[in-house]
């Protein structure tokens, strides 16, 4: 028959497998905002460790002998320690949904919480030797001591100030994070008052293990409208960077230069029409592909497209690689964009026209790929105020963001050139 201890043991102890695979299944999903990520597998992993200890505390109880001893000292130390430092990683964690900047995150109340729980973590270790909270007689039993409500109070007074800072800020809160996250303050507290005078059940932190549950659900299904979001989002700019590359004027141009070689140069001729078919290949086959390609796919439909500008521009164009790593994979469109707009807004303004310099190199587990030109450069102040829409470099980079976390960089200087710098970090 199982007693009402061995009950509450194991329900502690599923508590802990629990937080354990919900940390996992945190640690594993990529998709998902890196700090709050970050801040609730601390959060689950310290529940582990609570819950855990609580249920060690109970199994241990006087149980005779040095095991005994120890065991019970440690896991009630713990028990303790975590529940002030779980509640320090959860105003983080709240701080995360609601304040965007820095300077609301120092303020008073904010910074207050923190404080509060620090204070809550030095009076547990000075109660382990002063026994200001508890202490354990001959037979290795807990007894709470005279200033135990101590470890109460200052938990509380925590949750409140977090209570009244979600309230305050509840507009930065879905419906559904706001429900779950105040259930950490509220079913804790609706147990503080019967715990402080029965001690026969872990209410409290049966409360949290509860509270954790619902924060993980809600993170979770958080996540998946996220990576929906971002999917929608994808697909829009895949075709408004088609569109925007496939431009009416570059067709036509592109037609009456293979018209022009028809007379001139057929063979000529027919290389373009080949590059061309490579460059409308190339812009459609990205409509449908949403993972990232390999380089060297990416730089077949680069060459395409430098091969249509060469036959247009002759010596005006010209074309430099400096390939160092090409083992690595890239969204679709990423730098054929980069490429044209060097030439049509750089070298091509240049009465003698210049150069257009391709890179990649990688540095500790980065790739960067580099494209350079000697063209006319940019104020980039003057840029910004021009009124007008630079779709396919801003889809670009979001493209870069979305996809593989990677990032653009542009530099220029008038009548020097410019330089564009993709980002991308690696796995492994």
């Amino acid at each position: 028959m199982f007693n009402r201890q061995s009950i509450h043991i194991a329900m502690l102890l599923w508590g802990v497998i629990f937080c354990l695979i919900a940390a996992l299944c945190m640690l594993m999903s990529k998709n998902f905002d890196k700090e709050k990520r970050k801040r609730m597998i601390r959060m689950l992993i310290c529940t582990a460790v609570l819950l855990g200890s609580d249920a060690f505390a109970w199994g241990y109880r006087g149980y005779p002998g040095e095991i005994g001893y120890y065991m019970v000292r440690i896991s009630n130390f713990l028990v303790f320690f975590c529940s002030d430092l779980i509640l320090l990683l959860f105003h983080s964690y709240v701080c995360c949904y609601l304040f965007e900047g820095k300077e609301k995150k120092r303020s008073p109340a904010v910074q207050s919480v923190y404080g509060i729980t620090i204070l809550g973590m030095i009076l547990v270790i000075i109660s382990q030797f002063t026994d200001l909270y508890y202490y354990f007689d001959a037979a290795n039993i807990y007894h709470r001591n005279t200033w135990h409500f101590i470890s109460f109070a200052i938990p509380m007074v925590g949750m409140i100030v977090d209570l009244v800072l979600m309230i305050s800020h509840r507009a930065n809160l879905s419906r559904a994070m706001f429900v779950a996250l105040v259930s950490y303050v509220l079913l804790p507290l609706l147990f503080v008052g019967v715990q402080m005078f029965y001690y026969g059940l872990s209410l409290i932190n049966i409360a949290i293990s509860i509270s954790m549950i619902l924060m993980f659900v809600v993170t979770m299904m958080e996540q998946n409208e996220n990576l929906a979001k971002k999917e929608n989002e994808a697909a829009e700019l895949r075709i408004s960077l088609l569109l925007s590359q496939i431009a009416p004027h570059f067709v036509y141009n592109t037609l009456t230069t293979i018209q022009r070689l028809c007379v001139k140069d057929p063979l000529m001729a027919q290389e373009t029409v080949s590059d061309f078919a490579i460059y409308l290949r190339g812009n459609l086959d990205s409509l449908h592909q949403k993972e990232p390609i390999p380089f060297e796919k990416e730089m077949e439909h680069v060459k395409g497209y430098l091969g249509i500008e060469k036959k247009r521009f002759g010596e005006r164009v010209q074309i430099c690689y400096d390939i160092k790593e090409e083992d690595f994979v890239i969204p679709p469109l990423t730098i054929q964009p980069i490429v044209e707009n060097a030439i049509k807004h750089g070298i091509c303004r240049k009465p003698e026209g210049g150069t257009v310099t391709i890179s990649t190199e990688q540095k500790q587990k980065m790739v960067y790929i580099t494209v350079q030109d000697d063209g006319v450069g940019f104020d980039r102040d003057v840029v910004k105020k021009d009124g007008r829409s630079h779709v396919g470099i801003q889809n670009v980079a979001a493209r870069l963001k979305n996809i593989c976390n990677g990032s653009l960089d542009i530099d220029s200087q008038p009548g020097k050139g410019t330089m564009v710098v993709i980002t991308l970090p690696q796995k492994g």
